[in-house]
């Protein structure tokens, strides 16, 4: 439910005023945050960073039997430390639908790849991933958990069900999901042709059987194409159909999706860094789903984007693993947040660049965190909060995006717990140092003349390594070093390519 609140517009002093800077740097001219007019705000969801995990790579995050991935299992425990909770996992992707339970197998998990393809064309599990699931994590992982639906053959997901309420412990499941987008199965998926209805159709039937197994609940849809193209294969003619309330328990609503893609050098060629952090350009194509995230709240469930990233077909080197991708993560959660988004899921796996981290060795490469892993922390401490409202605040800047969070819904006469400020300006890392463009934000009128800033911070956009939070990076999976919460006289300074979180000093 959506609450008025006093909003506060940004705008630029007619002349610049000579003030020091947080950060040291020469003086600026400074943008106030000031009262002004009526806006919406939204409650928004604590758990709305979550991670999608590539069915075939969820052994190389997690570990086998008795052998965690201490790398994966520090930088989830970090996000619980902070928020009382990790991320939640969706185990799914492409390969979910190629997987299948196999009680006599003897590995946790096989993977058979075609040559040139690094997603597995077929996944054989024992029971040994659901011991994973249960003990390889921190206290209180939960997982989403995906089903074939590709198969075509309903035994396959009910096998795997069956073992899943057998060995996984209940409080690790928080849902299934059947079938990874179904909107785009091709011919050896279903018989032509393939529609909405057939798939609503089947959907009931399946889950009709799949609900006498479990009191668990369904997401439904994890549609791939973009509303603007779906037609009718979308979640509001999903719901329209009325899937959610033909079963038992639907758990959530999504979507996939990824601004960019690499899966052909057409849309390769239009793959930029810069295009990515473009805040007006982010808020403009998320507009188009307005009509499912109305489905979701129609059918009384959560929207998720329960896919995403920022470059299709795994990612590019040197955009989708940079500090100025996690910016963009942060833009997307916060702004998907204020249009009324309940989850977003960044997709993950072993070889992927848009992963936020590479779990263990592969091609050459040892395990890497990368700068994007650090939009989980920044978030984990932003919702610290017991109930979380928040609102985007309008800008003049293009380069800025600017957020309020509240405590609880916010009366008319509110002022914001935290503002979020993120520099999306494009700083290359050769750049650096006190040269770097920055911009000066008085805050007092909002927060007072005392405030305290927590920095994310690296070397520049394209910055794949050397990120910071709080002074502290993470490469090693824990924090290193001396934990910095800068102070400030209601002047907020923030660099090109750099993120902070005010709130009362």
């Amino acid at each position: 439910m959506m609450h008025l609140i006093q909003a506060f517009l940004l705008f630029i002093l007619p002349e610049a005023l000579c003030v020091p800077s947080s950060s040291g740097n020469s003086s600026e001219n400074v943008i106030r945050l000031t009262y002004q007019g009526d806006s919406p705000a939204r409650p928004i969801a604590k758990d709305i960073a979550a991670l999608s995990i590539e069915f075939c790579y969820i052994a190389d995050y997690l570990g086998d039997i008795g052998h965690p991935n201490s790398l994966s299992l520090a930088l989830l425990q970090n996000i619980e430390d902070i928020a009382d909770a990790p991320p939640v996992i969706r185990i799914g992707g492409h390969t979910q639908d190629t997987a299948s339970f196999c009680a006599d197998c003897l590995q946790t998990l096989n993977n058979t790849f075609a040559p040139g393809n690094d997603e597995a064309i077929a996944v054989n599990f024992n029971k040994g991933l659901f011991t994973v699931l249960n003990d390889n994590v921190p206290s209180r992982q939960e997982f989403i958990f995906g089903l074939n639906f590709a198969s075509n053959d309903v035994a396959i997901p009910l096998a795997e069900v069956e073992a899943a309420e057998k060995y996984m412990h209940p409080c690790r499941l928080r849902a299934y999901e059947l079938g990874n987008e179904p909107d785009f199965y091709g011919s050896s998926q279903r018989p032509r042709p393939w529609t909405v209805d057939q798939y609503v159709a089947e959907q009931e039937q399946w889950i009709g059987q799949l609900e006498l197994k479990t009191r668990k609940g369904f997401s439904i849809g994890a549609l791939a194409q973009l509303p603007v193209w779906q037609g009718n294969f979308s979640l509001a003619e999903i719901v329209d159909l009325g899937l959610p309330r033909k079963i038992d328990y639907a758990a959530s609503l999504s979507d996939h999706t990824y601004p960019y893609s690499r899966c052909d050098p057409v849309r390769e060629a239009q793959v930029s860094l810069s295009g990515l952090m473009n805040h007006t350009a982010l808020v403009q194509y998320f507009s188009q789903w307005a009509p499912e995230i109305k489905a979701a709240n129609d059918a009384g469930v959560p929207f998720l984007m329960g896919e995403t990233g920022s470059v299709s077909c795994h990612g590019v080197q040197g955009v989708s693993n940079t500090l100025g991708a996690a910016l963009w993560e942060l833009d997307y959660m916060l702004h998907g947040a204020s249009i009324g988004m309940s989850g977003v899921y960044f997709h993950m796996g072993t070889p992927f660049y848009y992963s936020m981290w590479q779990p263990v060795p592969h091609n050459g490469t040892p395990a890497t965190v990368y700068p994007t892993y650090y939009s989980l922390l920044f978030m984990a401490t932003v919702l610290t909060l017991n109930d979380p409202q928040i609102a985007s605040i309008p800008v003049t800047d293009p380069n800025l995006a600017v957020y309020a969070l509240y405590e609880g819904s916010p009366s008319v006469t509110a002022r914001p717990e935290r503002i979020i400020i993120l520099n999306m300006g494009v700083l290359e890392s050769n750049l650096g140092g006190p040269i770097a463009p920055a911009t000066s934000i008085d805050v007092s009128q909002l927060l007072g003349d005392r405030t305290k800033i927590t920095r994310l911070s690296g070397p520049g956009s394209d910055a794949t390594s050397g990120a910071t939070f709080a002074g502290q990076n993470y490469d090693s999976g824990r924090p290193s070093g001396k934990k910095v919460v800068e102070k400030a006289e209601g002047i907020v300074t923030v660099r090109s390519s750099e993120a902070v979180i005010v709130e009362k000093g």
